[in-house]
């Protein structure tokens, strides 16, 4: 029989080999989308029904955090699009959003229709971004140091996520951009998808 504290020691050596994993498919992501070779399985999808689904998957983390995620959304947002790179946009937004946002906090999501495009935006009211570490945030390894800080922010990540972020809306044709007002002031990102 197993006593407490070795199983706790197998639980965190079994944990880090799942961390390690998702580092090294991150990795192996943002290798194909550096030398452009993933190619993206666009269907006619969508964007609304799978932002809400993002929600709903996220919505018990949030919860765990005692954070609300508010809607804002259209009913249907109809529009040609690799549907499970654009789930990694949304969840990777939704993610940073509740990592970066103090316990009892508030994250909203809402969609926009400017011209020719649709417009998703995740705001919170969390940590925000200085000007330096705006210019840094999209960039390959720009993992921006927030842990430790005093912020009551969960795990730190691998400064890939935003790159990958990034670059998966580019391949969609679309853009994506931040705004923050610096630290403390909360941030929203959005990204553009072209309508069909």
């Amino acid at each position: 029989k197993l006593d407490s504290e070795l199983i706790s020691i197998i639980e965190e050596i079994r944990d880090g080999g799942a961390r390690l994993e998702k580092i090294i498919n991150l990795l192996l992501e943002g290798t194909k989308l550096g030398a452009d070779q993933l190619e993206l399985d666009k269907k006619k999808e969508d964007l609304a029904f799978l932002v809400k689904f993002c929600v709903s998957e996220l919505k018990g983390l949030a919860a765990l955090r005692n954070q609300s995620i508010n809607t804002d959304l259209h009913k249907k947002l109809p529009a040609m699009f690799d549907k499970e790179r654009v789930y990694e946009v949304i969840s990777n937004l939704l993610l940073n959003a509740i990592k970066y946002t103090q316990p009892g906090g508030e994250i909203s999501i809402k969609s926009e229709i400017i011209d020719y495009y649709y417009i998703i935006s995740v705001k919170d009211n969390g940590i925000g971004f200085t000007k330096e570490e705006k210019n840094q945030a999209f960039t390959q390894f720009g993992k921006i140091e927030r842990y430790g800080q005093g912020w009551d922010v969960a795990i730190e990540g691998t400064g890939l996520g935003l790159y990958i972020t990034k670059k998966l809306v580019e391949l969609h044709s679309g853009k994506i951009w931040l705004e923050s007002d610096g630290r403390n002031r909360g941030t929203t990102f959005s990204f553009s998808l072209p309508r069909t």
